[in-house]
């Protein structure tokens, strides 16, 4: 187990956080920040956990003060003593109004990009209102991501982009690391991305951590799912309406100015209807739209990022998607695996879902491990969720058994006339 250090503003939530990290965690607890620097020099843990619960900007600054004067204290001597440390803050009272606080009355750089200036350092902030029992599985997805230093080889860093509690990126196999090696490759520019995958698979995780790797970041991502959309909305919900423009139509914004100098996410484009794709590519083309109703053009600045689980080479084929529309949109193309080419990630995927649905069930036994690599996965990421999402509820405490895995397919034994 990684050595973690906690330490919390707030005491009343101490004791439960540590009943819930200790499971996956060989837990210390600072009292306060002279017992921090004290456990930080002699036990140097993999991993710091600390409590704001406070809205006094300047008493948090304090602390980060603090807390950064203790890690550079517990780091001195050597360069190759700068041992990986992740630092996760937890801010109860709003994660923006926090980081503005923690740098407002900062000459220079805040006391946050100080704590991530630190070598071999990862900064995450954690925003509730999220239960003290999840902040493990949050943790241990992104240590685990991250590469920190564990029995055997070293692996590859990766951290989780974004702040999504219950369905975070992870993964370490081979398939996975090309992946993430082409998102980080392609954040930063601003042509047009195409995800395809198997239904499933995560491809708006994958769009989601594009936006959130790029310069984009703190400008929206906004998603829309074109198969849901019939053709006769597609132009309000793309363009947005004026009032008066039909019967009942009220002023109101479309996800084009939405995404103004964001990411604009097409989920499911391969379902657009033959009606809808020509104005998606004018859009494209001349960068302008017009809301409904109106006769004023508007710049279209956003970064267009599309997925699909069919082959849009064939569609065209078919006459049912657009060529000139399809070299658009995929500039650049990512291809998600599938689960069954990625089963190293499928423990600690298991992991994850296991803390995300019981607050007891944290492993499984290796028979229970050897029947989910077994199988081929139809629905991905999505299935596995839904299975261990039953394991857990067949089970009350323990590791998970090869008799709690059922697939859909047990269905069929449920049929009329069977009991």
């Amino acid at each position: 187990m990684k050595k973690l250090l906690y330490y919390d503003q707030d005491s009343s939530r101490i004791r439960a956080g540590t009943i819930a990290l200790s499971k996956l965690f060989e837990v210390s607890i600072a009292g306060n920040l002279l017992e921090l620097a004290a456990i930080m020099k002699e036990q140097k843990p993999e991993i710091l956990l600390l409590g704001f619960a406070s809205h006094d900007y300047t008493f948090n600054a304090y602390h980060l003060d603090c807390i950064h004067r203790s890690i550079l204290s517990a780091r001195t001597g050597d360069e190759e003593d700068c041992s990986p440390l992740s630092i996760f803050i937890m801010v109860e009272f709003g994660k923006h109004a926090f980081i503005h606080g923690a740098a407002s009355d900062s000459p220079g750089k805040s006391r946050l990009e100080a704590l991530r200036a630190l070598p071999s350092s990862e900064v995450h902030v954690i925003h509730p209102p999220l239960q003290i029992g999840k902040i493990p599985s949050i943790i241990f997805s992104a240590v685990e991501n991250a590469g920190l230093p564990a029995a055997g080889p070293a692996r590859p860093v990766f951290r989780c982009p974004f702040a999504d509690a219950h369905s975070p990126i992870i993964g370490k196999s081979k398939n996975f690391r090309r992946m993430i090696s082409q998102i980080r490759s392609y954040a930063d520019e601003q042509r047009p991305v195409l995800i395809t995958g198997e239904t499933g698979t995560g491809k708006e995780l994958a769009a989601r951590s594009l936006h959130s790797w790029s310069r984009r970041k703190h400008n929206p991502f906004v998603a829309l799912n074109c198969a849901a959309i019939p053709a006769t909305l597609f132009e309000s919900e793309m363009f947005g309406t004026e009032r008066g423009a039909y019967t009942d139509a009220s002023s109101r914004s479309g996800a084009l100015e939405q995404a103004h100098n964001g990411t604009l996410f097409l989920d499911e484009i391969g379902s657009l209807s033959a009606a809808s794709q020509p104005s998606l590519l004018r859009v494209l083309e001349s960068r302008e739209y017009r809301r409904l109703g109106s006769a004023q053009s508007h710049s279209a600045q956003f970064r267009l990022v599309s997925a699909s689980c069919l082959n849009l080479i064939d569609l065209t084929a078919e006459k049912r998607f657009r060529n000139d529309l399809l070299f658009r949109i995929a500039d650049f193309i990512i291809e998600i695996p599938p689960l069954r080419e990625r089963t190293e990630d499928i423990l600690l995927l298991v992991r994850h879902f296991c803390t995300q649905f019981s607050k007891d069930i944290y492993d499984i036994e290796d028979n229970a491990l050897d029947k989910l690599s077994a199988h081929d996965w139809p629905g991905n990421i999505r299935e596995l969720q839904s299975v261990i999402a039953r394991a857990c509820a067949r089970r009350i405490a323990g590791k998970i058994s090869e008799d709690d895995i059922e697939f859909l397919t047990g269905i069929s034994r449920l049929g009329p006339g069977k009991a």
